[in-house]
C-alpha cells in the first residue's frame, strides 16, 4: 500500500481523516436564514482603501459581518443602517485629513443562499497637509519657550493634517506651558482647509495668565514621621518654578523612602497671588514586618526542595528614614545528573547540600538631595548548580539616584569566594594536569573587586505583566586591585512591548554580553554569562548553553588501561557547564490573550536565538542558536503562571577537551579524548554525551 513520505500511514486514511479533522474545527457553517426579511451579512470588502485599513474602517461602523472561529455569530443587513455608515465613512476619512474623499455603491453580492457580502468602493482623494502654523496671544511667554514648545508638539508645518493629531496637540500645548510655571494655561485652536489644494492652515490662541511659584508644602497623614523628612524628600522648596513634573517626582519620591503603603502630592486651590501651595497626604506602613515563605524549584539538572525564606524589614531605624532589610534564603539543593565524583571534606557529597544567601542592607534615604540615596550591603551565599558550586561573602555599598523613570546605581563590591570547584569534574587532577585553570579562575578560593555602574530606564506599563512601554538597562564593570581577576565587562539590554490589539502583545528583546579579560588573568565563575532557563534560551535547561567540560571518565578508576595493543582511550560519560565570557540574546513574543477560551489565560507563541562563546565577539558576528516555542499563561495577580516548551532548531557543536591522566589505582596514563555533546549522540558508543534538543520550563512571571 502506498505510503506519504515521512508518514506512518497510508494516504488514503490520511484522505478520509483530513476532511473530517477540519470538520470538527468548524463546528458550525455560516448561518444563511434571513431575520425579519434582512439577509445573512458574510462579509464587508472595502476596495480602493490604501491609506486606512479595512479593520480599521470596520471599529468606526455600526454594521458588522457575521463572525466566529468555532461557532458563528449571524449578523445582517440593513440597507439604510449601512447608508449612514457610509457617511461615517466619508467623516472618518475627513478626520485623517483626506477631505475629497468619496464612497460609492455598496455592491450586494449574493451567493445561492441569499447571504450577501457588501463590496464598497473608496476614492480617497488627496490628503491636506499642514501649510502653517501661528501661535497668537503669547504675552508672558518668551521666544525661546515658544520655539522649545513648537517643537515639542505632535504636529508641525509640513506634516499630513489629522484632527485627531491637533486635538491632543492642544493638550499638549497646554501641558508644555504648565511646565513652565503657568498653572493656569488654557489654549484655543482654529483650523482653516483648503480643500482645492489640500492644505491646512493651524492658529493656536494661548491664554497663558500668570506664572506660578510653589508656596509652602502641608504635610498630612503623618503621625510617627517627621513632617520635615517629608517635605525635604519632595524636593519642592518655596519660590521654585511650578511645574506638574515637579509634583509627580515629589510623588514618586515620598513613596519611595519605603515608609509609606500610599502617598500624593497635590495643588492646594489656586488663589489669586501666583503662588502655588503643595499638599502631602501619606499614609504610614507598619514600622517593622516580618514576612516568611516556602517554596521549591525542581529543574532538569537542579532540584531545591525545600526552599524557606524570611524577611525582616524596619522602615526608620535611629530615624531619619534609614531602612534596614534583613533576607534570607535556606534551601536544600540536588544535582541528580552528576555522578558523585568529588567529595569535600571526605564523605560529604558535594552533588547535595544546603544553599543559602543571606544579606543585610540599610538605605539611607536624601544623602545630598532629594532621590539620591545610599545603599550598604553584607551578604553570605553557599551556592551549588549543576556546573559549580561555591561560597560566597561580600560586601557591596554605593549611591542609587533615581529621577522619575531614570535610575542611576554605582556600587563597589568586595566579593570572597571560597571553597570554589567545579560539579562532576575532578578539578584537583586538572590543574595537576596542568588542564584549564580558567575554569573557575581559582583554586578553591580567590577574591573579587570591582565597581560596577548601572543605568535603567523603564516605561513600562505594567513590572509583572508589561503591555507597552521600554526597557534599556546598562551596566558596565572594571576589577580593581586587591582581587584575583582582572577583567572589564560590559552588558546592554533593551526590551520593547507593543500593543497590536486589545488582546495581542508584540514584545521583544536584545540582550549583550562581553567580558574581557586583561593580559593572562582568568573570569570569575559567577560573572560569567550562562544560556538556557526559564528567561533566556528557553531551547535549553537552565545553564545548558555554552562551553562544557567534561567528567566522569567512562574507565573505572583502577582499571588498567594500557595493554598489549596499546592504551585504551576512554570518554567523557558527563559534563559541567562552565560559562562563556560572550553573550548575545534576541527573543520575540506574540502574546495572545485567549479569555474567550478560559478567563485569565494566554498563548504566547516565542523564538529565542542566543549564543554563549568562550571568547566575547561583536553583536553581529557569530552563529545564533535558534529556538521557537510556544507557551500558556494563567494570569494572577502575582504575575503570570507560564510554561514553554521550545525546540533547538541548530545545536552547537560543543566538545569537553580530553586530556591525559594519571590513574591514582595503577599509576599508568589515563588517556581521555575529546568527547562531543549534543542532540546527534549515540550513547551506547560511549564516545559523546547526548543533550536533547528540547525543554520546558514552569513557573511565574513572564520571560521578559
Amino acid at each position: 500500500m502506498q505510503k506519504w513520505p515521512g508518514l506512518d500511514y497510508p494516504a488514503p486514511a490520511l484522505r478520509t481523516t483530513l476532511p473530517l479533522f477540519l470538520l470538527a474545527l468548524c463546528a458550525c457553517a455560516t448561518p444563511s436564514t434571513p431575520f425579519e426579511g434582512r439577509p445573512v451579512l458574510v462579509g464587508i470588502d472595502f476596495v480602493g482603501n490604501k491609506s486606512i485599513s479595512s479593520g480599521e474602517l470596520l471599529e468606526h461602523i455600526a454594521t458588522a459581518p457575521t463572525s466566529g472561529f468555532f461557532t458563528k455569530t449571524a449578523r445582517y443587513y440593513d440597507a439604510d443602517l449601512f447608508a449612514i455608515d457610509v457617511k461615517r465613512i466619508v467623516r472618518w476619512y475627513n478626520e485623517k485629513g483626506f477631505y475629497e474623499a468619496k464612497v460609492t455603491g455598496p455592491d450586494e453580492v449574493r451567493d445561492e443562499k441569499g447571504r450577501v457580502r457588501l463590496v464598497v468602493r473608496i476614492e480617497e482623494g488627496r490628503r491636506a497637509y499642514v501649510k502653517d502654523i501661528w501661535f497668537v496671544d503669547t504675552d508672558g511667554v518668551t521666544p525661546d519657550e515658544m520655539a522649545d514648545i513648537d517643537r515639542a508638539l505632535e504636529l508641525h508645518r509640513g506634516d499630513a493634517f489629522d484632527e485627531d493629531q491637533y486635538e491632543r496637540s492642544k493638550d499638549q500645548l497646554v501641558d508644555q506651558l504648565k511646565q513652565r510655571g503657568f498653572a493656569e494655561a488654557q489654549v484655543k485652536g482654529q483650523v482653516r482647509v483648503a480643500p482645492e489644494d489640500a492644505t491646512a492652515f493651524i492658529t493656536y490662541q494661548l491664554d497663558p495668565g500668570p506664572r506660578y511659584t510653589f508656596g509652602r508644602v502641608v504635610v498630612t497623614g503623618n503621625r510617627a514621621i517627621d513632617t520635615s523628612e517629608i517635605t525635604r524628600a519632595t524636593g519642592i522648596r518655596r519660590g521654585d518654578l511650578f511645574s506638574p513634573r515637579a509634583l509627580q517626582l515629589a510623588q514618586q519620591r515620598v513613596y519611595n523612602l519605603g515608609a509609606f503603603a500610599g502617598a500624593r502630592v497635590s495643588l492646594e486651590p489656586l488663589g489669586d497671588s501666583p503662588v502655588a501651595a503643595v499638599r502631602v497626604t501619606v499614609r504610614e506602613a507598619p514600622f517593622q514586618t516580618i514576612r516568611a515563605g516556602i517554596g521549591g524549584q525542581i529543574e532538569e539538572f537542579r532540584w531545591e526542595l525545600p526552599r524557606l525564606r524570611a524577611d525582616y524589614t524596619n522602615r526608620n531605624l535611629f530615624g531619619g528614614l534609614r531602612r534596614l532589610e534583613l533576607s534570607s534564603t535556606f534551601g536544600y539543593a540536588f544535582v541528580p545528573s552528576l555522578p558523585d565524583v568529588i567529595r569535600r571534606p571526605p564523605n560529604v557529597n558535594t552533588q547535595t547540600g544546603p544553599v543559602t544567601l543571606t544579606s543585610a542592607q540599610i538605605v539611607t534615604p536624601n544623602i545630598l538631595f532629594p532621590g539620591l540615596d545610599f545603599v550598604s550591603r553584607i551578604e553570605f551565599a553557599r551556592e551549588l548548580q549543576q556546573g559549580f558550586a561555591y561560597n560566597e561573602i561580600a560586601g557591596r555599598f554605593g549611591p542609587l539616584y533615581r529621577f522619575d523613570r531614570h535610575t542611576i546605581a554605582a556600587s563597589l563590591n568586595f566579593v570572597r569566594y571560597f571553597d570554589a570547584l567545579l560539579n562532576g569534574v575532578d578539578l584537583t587532577q586538572l590543574l595537576q594536569q596542568g588542564g584549564p585553570t580558567n575554569l573557575v579562575g581559582c583554586d578553591k578560593a580567590c577574591t573579587l573587586t570591582y565597581p560596577e555602574l548601572r543605568y535603567t530606564y523603564d516605561s513600562r506599563d505594567n513590572v509583572l505583566e508589561p503591555t507597552t512601554g521600554f526597557l534599556g538597562t546598562f551596566s558596565l564593570q572594571q576589577t580593581l586591585k586587591p582581587g584575583s581577576f582582572s577583567y572589564f565587562r560590559l552588558e546592554p539590554e533593551v526590551r520593547a512591548y507593543f500593543p497590536m490589539t486589545p488582546w495581542l502583545v508584540f514584545a521583544a528583546r536584545a540582550q549583550y554580553g562581553a567580558l574581557l579579560l586583561e593580559g593572562t588573568s582568568a573570569s570569575p565563575f559567577t560573572q560569567r554569562f550562562f544560556g538556557g532557563g526559564q528567561s533566556y534560551q528557553r531551547g535549553y535547561a537552565s545553564f545548558g548553553q555554552g562551553p562544557k567540560v567534561g567528567g566522569s571518565p567512562t574507565a573505572g578508576v583502577g582499571q588498567a588501561l594500557i595493554t598489549p595493543f596499546g592504551p585504551v582511550q576512554s570518554y567523557w560519560s558527563t559534563y559541567a557547564s562552565v560559562g562563556g565570557n560572550g553573550a548575545a540574546l534576541l527573543s520575540g513574543e506574540l502574546r495572545f490573550r485567549t479569555d474567550f477560551l478560559l478567563r485569565h489565560s494566554g498563548i504566547v507563541l516565542f523564538t529565542d536565538a542566543s549564543r554563549i562563546t568562550a571568547n566575547p565577539s561583536l553583536p553581529w558576528e557569530g552563529r545564533l542558536e535558534v529556538a521557537p516555542g510556544i507557551g500558556l499563561r494563567y494570569i494572577t495577580p502575582f504575575g503570570p503562571i507560564r510554561l514553554d516548551v521550545a525546540y533547538v532548531l541548530n545545536p552547537a557543536a560543543v566538545v569537553a577537551g580530553g586530556l591525559t591522566a594519571v590513574d591514582p589505582g595503577t599509576g599508568l596514563q589515563r588517556p581521555v579524548a575529546d568527547t562531543p555533546i549534543g542532540p546527534d549522540c549515540i550513547e551506547a558508543t560511549h564516545t559523546c554525551i547526548f543533550q536533547r534538543r528540547w525543554s520546558y520550563h514552569l513557573t511565574l512571571g513572564e520571560a521578559f
